[in-house]
Order: C-alpha cells, then structure tokens, then sequence
C-alpha cells in the first residue's frame, strides 16, 4: 500500500455523491472528516489543492427541478449551489484557519496558453501565501463536465497543470473492481489494488456512470490515463471512510494507479 505522505503537491477531487445526499442536502460528517485530513496533510506540509464537486447536487435542494434536469436546469442549480458549496466549505475549514480561494475552471482552461498559465500564477500565489485552491468546474458556462466527468477529468487536467505528484479521489466507491456486478454484490475480493497501466481490459471494468455524480467509473480510469502520461500517480477510494485520507496507508480498500 502507498503513502499518501510520500508526496509533496496533492491535488484532492471530491465527488457530488461523497458531498451531497440524494435531498441535495450536504452531508456534514463526511466533509468534516475530509477537512480535517486536509489540515493534517498542510500540517505536514504538504501542498494541497482541492477540486470540489457538488454544486449541482447542492442545488437541488432549494430549486426544485424535474429528476432529470434539461442542460439549462443543471446551469441554474449550479450557480445556486456553488454558494451553498463553498459556503460548506469554507465553514468547516475555519475550523482549523485554513483560508480557501474559489477558482471556477472548464477542461479547456487548462489547454490554452492564456488561460492556463492565469490558472497556474493564481494556484502558485494561494499556496505560497497559505490559501487552499478549491477548484469548480464552471458549471454556469460550461457544458463538458456537467454531461461526463464530475470533475474526474478536470481534476486528472489541474493535476498536470500544477505538476502534482498524486492526485486523490474520494468517490462512492473504494476503488476499481473487476466488473460492475462485483460492486453490486458487494464482492471485496475483486477490487483491483493497483494498475501500472491502463488497457483495455481496465477500461471495461468501468460501469455506468452514478446519477449523483455523472463522472463514474469511466472517467476516473481516463483520469488516471492522463496522471499516469505526467508522471502523476492515482487512488481511488471512498470518501466516506473515517479517516478517508489519513488511512490510505493502511487501509486495503483503495486501487493506486501507478508506474
């Protein structure tokens, strides 16, 4: 099992389904444990940058939509949802006077030279002056992520942005398993540990995507793709655990992605 400490610059994705409960109300235990890791590893100096799901699913708390929102729908309830979201977590950061920066980024910023080198001097000021970078996909204006990603891809993008060493993300799930079946039956014994290189015969092991979080399995093994071409490695592991980030180095249900 990997060290989460063994690494400098840790970029942590979260997902809607970890944040959000299916009502669109925050699930406060879950995000209070997860910050409290993030303390722990800015304590040990580590520098570390959050991509954070959920607007959308906070959304719908209070803007009460059909169950399956047209494109515009999903737009409107993110930008409700993104106060409630950074709201959330800047409330239980505090907790341990970590300030935080909202950036809101699509894919594509990431590739344009302008845009990309505004997104890096922005990252590199909020971490040399102690701010933790919570990045968004700018749900409002874009359409990419809200269709396919949940922010999987974005974040695998901001990691190779920033030159991140791993980049960790917290799902529904602990890790990658042999079929979609074996999650459904709560089969332990197929969760797949660790993966050197993605091949076809992983990329089948994804299933559909959830409904909270339109990412799945899918788009995590095309993040790791991008990760593992920048030298970047990967978990996966549920983010409902106690200790979600803290217990990676002894925990067995989690699936590292690396060289």
């Amino acid at each position: 099992m990997q060290n989460p400490n063994s690494y400098k610059r840790i970029v942590i994705k979260v997902g809607s389904a970890v944040l959000a409960k299916p009502n669109g109300s925050l699930n406060h235990a879950i995000l209070s444990a997860i910050s409290e890791d993030i303390a722990w590893l800015i304590k040990k100096n580590h520098e570390v940058l959050v991509v954070s799901s959920g607007a959308i699913a906070l959304g719908r708390k209070r803007i009460k939509l059909s169950n399956a929102p047209t494109l515009s729908e999903s737009q409107a309830m993110a930008a409700h949802g993104q106060i409630e979201l950074m709201s959330a977590w800047k409330k239980n950061l505090n907790k341990f006077s970590i300030p935080i920066g909202q950036l809101l980024l699509t894919p594509r910023d990431t590739e344009l030279k302008i845009s990309s080198d505004n997104a890096k001097q922005t990252i590199s000021k909020l971490l040399e002056v102690g701010c933790l970078p919570i990045i968004n996909e700018n749900d409002s204006t874009a359409t990419d992520e809200i269709k396919f990603g949940d922010n999987d891809l974005l974040a695998a993008k901001v990691a190779k942005l920033v030159k991140a060493d791993l980049l960790i993300m917290l799902s529904r799930i602990d890790g990658l398993h042999a079929s979609e079946e074996d999650v459904k039956k709560n089969k332990h014994g197929s969760l797949i540990k660790e993966v050197k290189k993605i091949t076809p015969k992983i990329k089948k092991m994804a299933g559909k995507a959830s409904d909270m979080g339109k990412g799945g399995m899918i788009s995590k093994i095309e993040a790791a793709e991008i990760c593992l071409k920048n030298k970047c490695a990967m978990v996966i592991t549920s983010g409902s655990n106690k200790k979600p980030i803290r217990g990676l180095s002894t925990r067995a249900k989690s699936t590292w992605f690396i060289k």
